[in-house]
């Protein structure tokens, strides 16, 4: 099953009165690995005799990724743009700086039952956590000619990063969509899964990576310096290996956190400086420095807005993941 890259065992240990879900990445088990009801293995670790009950229908049903569209219009052309929290929430300010200066409108959304059981509020209506907005402002890719944005002020739990992945760019694919470009960033004091190539003694540093060749051009007529070594970590990595394995293209842009806090909060200015990397890619988000930089300033107080309205969310491994945006 693609949701999943190792095989996943139920192991009742009747001695000990309880259960654990085991999980091995590495694609080999000592768990029965072909889907039955039940049957019944032996722990190679504690030689504990086990029932194994996959239930494999519900494993199916439960790791579906639904993208719910408010209608069927064409999104042949587009230019996917994936904006989810990291350092700095640099990627959500410029998600929200392009919705309102390109005057997008919300088309859809994404739904699971691991995402994060929360809404998000704004002039007192409800929005899902995770959304898709669409319009069609000109784009300079080879192959887009409009644009989807991709929006979520929720962590994605780690056990739904790759079958989101999988689905996203299985679904950018299957509306032909021109391309992918998934924004990110990165803090030197604080660990984001990223290991970036950053030598230099710049705190404005922006690298980008790609899955295919035509992509890393791209990135380079942005005039974007491509990430040499290191590792991508989380839902940016997974989306480029994803689109690599199928021949997608998609970029990824990880900006370096500049802001007084280090990434540890909200972070315009590195939001504007992306921004600005994207001018050649959108044209239509071209604007001065200073109203850009007013603009994000704006939006950061709105995400400070949402995060301090965040109450009444159920705490611990219950709750599906964390819905702040720190993780």
């Amino acid at each position: 099953m693609l949701a999943f890259r190792g095989s996943l065992c139920l192991e009742s240990q009747y001695f000990l009165g309880h259960c654990s879900y085991l999980l091995q990445d590495d694609g080999e088990s000592w768990c029965a690995r072909k889907p039955s009801f039940i049957s019944f293995t032996q722990s190679a670790r504690s030689g504990v005799p086990m029932v194994m009950s996959v239930l494999w229908a519900w494993l199916i049903m439960s790791s579906d990724v639904s993208i719910d569209l408010s209608d069927d219009s064409s999104r042949s052309g587009a230019l996917v743009v994936v904006c989810f929290p990291g350092p700095g929430f640099v990627a959500n300010i410029v998600a929200h700086h392009m919705i309102e200066s390109l005057d997008l409108e919300m088309v859809g959304s994404i739904r699971h039952p691991s995402l994060p059981q929360a809404c998000i509020v704004k002039n007192g209506l409800s929005m899902p956590t995770v959304r898709i907005y669409s319009g069609e402002p000109v784009c300079n890719h080879e192959s887009c000619d409009s644009v989807l944005v991709v929006v979520s002020e929720v962590q994605i739990p780690t056990d739904l990063i790759l079958p989101l992945s999988e689905r996203f760019v299985e679904w950018s694919m299957s509306k032909k969509a021109g391309a992918m470009l998934v924004l990110d960033s990165y803090s030197k004091t604080i660990e984001s899964g990223h290991t970036i190539d950053d030598d230099d003694d710049s705190n404005e540093t922006v690298k980008g990576a790609a899955s295919t060749e035509r992509a890393l051009t791209s990135l380079s007529d942005l005039g974007i310096d491509r990430m040499e070594q290191g590792a991508i970590g989380g839902l940016t990595g997974v989306i480029l290996n994803e689109a690599s394995r199928r021949g997608f293209d998609a970029m990824a842009l990880l900006a370096e956190c500049s802001g007084p806090m280090q990434g540890m909060g909200p972070d315009a200015r590195t939001a504007a400086r992306v921004l600005g990397r994207l001018d050649e890619l959108l044209p239509a988000i071209k604007l001065d420095s200073e109203p850009l930089l007013e603009e994000a300033r704006r939006i950061e107080g709105e995400i400070n807005d949402m995060m301090s309205g965040s109450v009444n969310q159920p705490s611990g491994p219950a709750s599906g993941g964390s819905t702040s945006m720190f993780g």
